[in-house]
């Protein structure tokens, strides 16, 4: 009985250290995804490209590790405010066909008929286009030629990441699903998250534009900065070193809001990075993947011939 009673005891133990030493298990449910394989290289387009070289001594990438690292002396970093990481994939001209109004002066010996024709136009369309009544015309008289061209129109059409990466230039060491335990090899957690490795230090960016919700401790997460974004998106930075935003903040893509850090429960400096989704945790790399199209309207070209 003494025997069957310390067994117990033991093994209250082990799952006891297990789930008190796991920061990862405030899960509202598991999403059962494929997860991206690969390397975890993301990334990285700075629009500004004087601006590179300034920026990558910012990034360098560190590594997770179990030793102490070598702290940076973060009130001596020249941080800027914001880092511009262009959002753009691609940008492309689209033309459009349709009719285009075309101006004609009647001459001599001209005819509805031979204008008609030399447009590739009927006749009707000609007449319904002018309003005429009959057949006649005058020289000198102004008519205007309803003609179908390929380019009556043309657009700019811009497709945008919908999300940057939050820290440019890192490496991802613990991807979003099922994984190892890091503080205990034989149990499998939910990791509810991407990790990105960096030096203590490394800017953190606001992956959207959006008003920041929340800045402080939040337990296993150390020092952490929520960011509410537009269409029910929300994004959570955590294991900071420094904050560098404030509550009711508005901030904009690009945006400086922490420093990478190790704060909380974390094996080495690098970045949590959550994304929500109306409250519904997703994988951050799909929402890194995702893009909008913006679509704009360009001042009508000249048409050859007009």
């Amino acid at each position: 009985m003494k025997f069957l009673r310390l067994v117990t005891f033991v093994l209250f133990l082990m799952v006891g250290t297990g789930v008190s030493a796991n920061p990862f298990q405030k899960i509202h449910q598991e999403i059962n995804e494929n997860l991206p394989s690969g390397d975890g290289t993301v990334f990285r387009i700075f629009s500004n490209q004087s601006q590179e070289s300034e920026v990558h001594k910012l990034f360098a990438v560190g590594v997770n590790q179990t030793s102490e690292e070598e702290e940076v002396e973060l009130a001596s970093l020249d941080l800027p405010k914001y880092i511009d990481v262009s959002p753009v994939v691609s940008n492309t001209v689209v033309h459009e066909s349709g009719i285009v109004v075309k101006k004609y002066t009647v001459q001599k010996k001209d005819n509805l008929s031979k204008i008609a024709r030399s447009f590739s136009i009927d006749v009707a369309k000609l007449k319904k286009a002018n309003s005429l009544s009959s057949d006649q015309l005058k020289v000198g008289q102004v008519l205007e030629v309803p003609v179908q061209v390929k380019n009556a129109s043309s657009s700019r059409v811009v497709l945008k990441k919908i999300f940057i990466l939050p820290v440019p230039q890192s490496r991802v060491t613990s991807r979003f699903g099922r994984r190892v335990d890091p503080f205990n090899k034989y149990n499998r957690v939910y990791h509810s998250g991407l990790d990105l490795a960096a030096k203590v230090g490394a800017p953190v960016l606001s992956a959207a534009d959006g008003e920041v919700v929340f800045t402080g401790r939040n337990g296993g997460y150390g020092n952490s900065v929520t960011i509410q974004h537009k269409n029910g998106y929300k994004t959570v930075y955590a294991h900071c070193s420094q904050i560098l935003v404030e509550v009711g903040e508005t901030v904009k893509m690009g945006r400086v809001v922490a420093l990478v850090g190790r704060t909380g429960t974390a094996t080495g400096a690098h970045l949590h990075f959550e994304v929500f989704r109306n409250g519904k945790i997703m994988n951050p790399e799909s929402a890194l993947g995702m893009t909008e199209k913006h679509v704009t309207k360009l001042p009508k070209s000249e048409v050859a011939g007009m």
